[in-house]
């Protein structure tokens, strides 16, 4: 019922959607929309003289479509676990260019977000954009004080644009999950991160702070230039920032010297973003990175961002320590630990898979191991088994293939192995620290204790739904074998930690004794007890470091 209210609400843009889709050929999506329409009644579709695969005309159609069915695309292309490898490669293929507005349309709009006449904020405007895609336009200007900026301007008239295709997308969505090669697609999941990365990009306010952070983070490095910005003239629909001069990558002429210099530093760069800081700039293609006059190299367009969390690194070190000791099971455990299965699996089967796949990797040492591959095949691998990866990981893949694609360009003998070795082995030396373990198990023991403190209250709100009849169990469970698993886990180490506990409190206490039996002036017992505790305590912390 209240699909068939939307569609009726949205019947002029569905239609105007079925059109485009129509002259693409994607006549069975077309009817799945709902539209009034038949679709080879309108429009017969004869074919091209070569004829397109599904994932081609689908890329066409919403290059035509406009920006959000283009974000759609691109977020597609963002998540190679989900999508087939073609749909993911036509998708990447992606332009966000179109034709500029009238700088009058801008002039009003930057009128708007000011709060006054532009020509009393900025010495002068150029009316010419540098650059238009579908939701901002930018225009080089110079500020009262002298300095040359950028301005990044939401064009008029989008967010009505924008809800109105987003309330429409659960429709292409469905309609798209109808076809065969697309069966994987999860409407509901795609509509909202999309939704979530749309708001993201029209809130100029996130990529000003996003580009402050890496500025602030590069601050001491010589051979780096972020743009800064202007906040008193930033808004939430326009971003003033730095005019950097120079010549992007992707039209750099260097020597053989410079060239290795300069991907070298890109590649530095871009992995003390994900391994130090954890949040990284996630497009960092040749055009996006720009060489100034003085041999720097200057990052812009901060408007995609990944996020690298402390978790992921500590599972990606223990993906490089299982593959460097040719550990299939623990390399498996970690895999399904960085993603969530969407379907029942079998963990004998997918490691068995995991092991024929990426058995050439084993072995190798870290200056040894091709990264970006490495990882590729962990998502393919994980699309084929419906597991769906953490979105840092998957970005963070996408940003090592780009790299090295700047890398080689720049440098026939790039080797992102060689750049991103010296970060992994001491995020590895860091990460297996005498204190940085000692801290992690305490506060593992710390949260069990909160954990098992919150077990009476949950059995009591279980036995009061079950006295008022509210109790509702869920008879399909997926993966209760490996939940089992770590659930029996986690209940071993509790118990352990508090058995090393009590003996610890228990020796203390008996150690001054001056009855029982004596070793060395002290309590015999005591040396027991404390002997017994560490034991104990080592085999937790062996148990923890292989899981």
């Amino acid at each position: 019922m209240i699909r068939s209210i939307r569609t009726i609400r949205n019947i002029p843009r569905l239609k105007d959607i079925a059109l485009v889709l129509m002259r693409h050929g994607l006549h069975d999506v077309a009817s799945r929309l709902g539209a009034p329409l038949r679709a080879r009644v309108l429009w017969p579709w004869r074919g091209a003289r070569t004829p397109l695969t599904t994932p081609e005309r689908l890329r066409l159609a919403f290059q035509e479509l406009g920006p959000l069915f283009i974000k759609l695309g691109q977020l597609i292309a963002s998540r190679p676990d989900h999508f087939p490898a073609p749909l993911v490669a036509e998708m990447e293929k992606l332009q966000d260019q179109v034709e500029p507005i009238a700088f009058e349309e801008i002039r009003k709009a930057l009128e708007r977000e000011l709060g006054a006449d532009p020509a009393t904020r900025f010495r002068s405007i150029d009316e010419t954009p540098l650059a238009a895609a579908s939701i901002a336009q930018v225009h080089r200007a110079v500020t009262l004080e002298g300095d040359a900026v950028i301005l990044k301007v939401q064009k008029p008239g989008m967010l009505p644009i924008i809800e109105r295709d987003l309330e429409i997308l659960e429709l292409v969505g469905e309609a798209l999950a109808g076809i065969p090669d697309l069966a994987d697609l999860d409407p509901e999941g795609l509509a909202g991160e999309l939704r979530r990365a749309l708001e993201r990009e029209l809130n100029f306010h996130f990529e000003r702070n996003a580009m402050e952070r890496v500025r602030a983070a590069f601050a001491e490095d010589d051979t780096v230039r972020i743009p800064r910005s202007w906040r008193a003239l930033s808004t939430r629909r326009l971003l003033v920032m730095e005019y950097i001069d120079g010549v992007p990558l992707s039209r750099l002429d260097v020597d053989r010297v410079e060239g290795q210099r300069i991907s070298r530093n890109c590649a530095r760069v871009l992995f003390q973003m994900i391994l130090r800081d954890g949040h990284f700039h996630a497009d960092p293609h040749a055009a996006n990175l720009i060489r100034t006059e003085d041999g720097r190299v200057a990052w812009i367009d901060f408007g995609s961002m990944g996020l690298f969390t402390t978790e992921l690194r500590k599972q990606l070190v223990r993906m490089l320590r299982a593959i460097v000791a040719r550990d299939y099971t623990a390399l498996s455990r970690v895999v399904l630990r960085i993603g969530q299965a969407r379907e029942e699996i079998s963990f004998f089967e997918f490691s068995q898979d995991l092991a024929s796949r990426l058995d050439p990797y084993f072995g190798l040492t870290l200056n040894e191991i091709d990264f970006p591959r490495l990882l590729t095949e962990v998502l393919e691998l994980a699309r084929d088994h419906k597991i769906s990866i953490a979105p840092g990981l998957i970005v963070m893949t996408r940003c090592l293939v780009l790299m090295e694609g700047v890398g080689l360009r720049l440098d026939p003998d790039f080797n992102t192995a060689e750049e991103l070795e010296p970060l992994l082995r001491k995020l590895v030396e860091e990460q297996y620290r005498p204190d940085r373990v000692a801290r992690d198990i305490g506060g593992q023991v710390i949260d069990n204790f909160v954990t098992m403190s919150e077990y009476p209250e949950h059995f009591g709100e279980i036995l009061r739904k079950l006295s008022q009849g509210r109790m509702r169990v869920d008879t399909h469970l997926q993966g209760l074998e490996r939940m089992g698993k770590r659930f029996e886990s986690s209940s071993n180490r509790v118990v352990q930690a508090l058995i090393v506990s009590s003996l610890l409190v228990s020796s203390s206490l008996v150690m001054d004794l001056a009855v029982g039996p004596k070793l060395w002036g002290v309590s015999a017992l005591g040396l027991v007890g404390y002997s017994l505790a560490g034991l104990i305590g080592v085999r937790t912390l062996v148990s923890i470091i292989r899981s």
